[in-house]
């Protein structure tokens, strides 16, 4: 069964709390450096009790500024393993048995076969080693498109790790703003490995991350071809205010024809719930 998560920084729960508390979403959680710092251990571990006890589903998405995981310096490459395995070994405190990870694939730095080939291998070797860890702790990673071009790069990664321990996280937003491939072409290529989807909208040339309905994201085109696919993702809404979450779940349920969405949007009709003044 699908299920619907919104993303939020966990150092934002707080101030977002009582806006989310009117909305039957999971939630995704970026796990950043902030949340990370030794100085918010306790508010993680404040946070992590209030939302195992309310029951809420979460899923992490790990940290990814300034992170490049199939670099050429090993001491950026060490920084990534350190945060990645960091942000996993909260997981269980959460409850989490899923995190979205950036391969931080970068097709104008990896122009020439013998860069795209350095780079799939030093991949391999840093998503491998982390994916022990991650199994260890119940957690499959999902492998997010940003700025790829075809699905080429990601499939070739994808194909070099095992099923079990990833999987494809198709973000619609990106592929819409940077994606000169198909939707049809992605999921021929990636539509097996597919796990999760990140749904935002844009005006097709940057990752605005704009509601549903408020960019010209082809939504409906989108919807048909993820028919057969979608039922066994988790669909992750990434907005920036509780009022465009709820516009996005409303043109869920009018459009995508999964009916949990469709009830639930139903269950939507009264206004939204407004965010606290920060």
């Amino acid at each position: 069964m699908p299920q619907l998560f919104a993303s939020l920084p966990l150092t934002r729960y707080r101030r977002h709390a009582a806006a989310l508390a009117g909305l039957p979403v999971g939630l995704e959680l970026l796990i950043d450096h902030e949340a990370l710092a030794p100085g918010f251990a306790a508010e993680r571990a404040a946070i992590a009790a209030l939302l195992r006890a309310e029951g809420r589903p979460c899923r992490f998405h790990a940290p990814f500024r300034d992170l490049c995981p199939g670099g050429q310096d090993p001491e950026a490459v060490s920084l990534a393993r350190r945060r990645l395995e960091a942000a996993l070994d909260l997981a269980p405190a959460f409850g989490v048995t899923a995190m979205t990870a950036h391969p931080a694939w970068d097709p104008d730095g990896c122009g020439t076969a013998e860069e795209r080939a350095g780079w799939l291998a030093r991949s391999v070797d840093f998503w491998s080693a982390l994916g022990e860890r991650a199994a260890a702790r119940g957690v499959r990673i999902d492998l997010e498109n940003i700025f790829d071009r075809d699905p080429g790069a990601l499939a070739a990664l994808l194909a070099a790790l095992p099923p079990e321990r990833f999987g494809w996280l198709l973000d619609l937003g990106h592929w819409h703003a940077y994606s000169q491939a198909s939707l049809a072409d992605w999921l021929a290529a990636l539509g097996p490995r597919l796990a999760s989807l990140h749904l935002h909208d844009n005006g097709g040339r940057a990752d605005d991350h704009l509601a549903l309905g408020a960019g010209s994201l082809p939504r409906r085109e989108a919807w048909a071809a993820l028919a057969g696919w979608g039922r066994r993702c988790d669909w992750i809404l990434e907005n920036r205010s509780a009022e465009d979450l709820a516009g996005s779940i409303r043109h869920l349920a009018a459009e995508s024809g999964i009916e949990e969405f469709t009830l639930l949007g139903a269950a939507l009709q009264s206004p939204s719930p407004k965010p606290p003044r920060s």
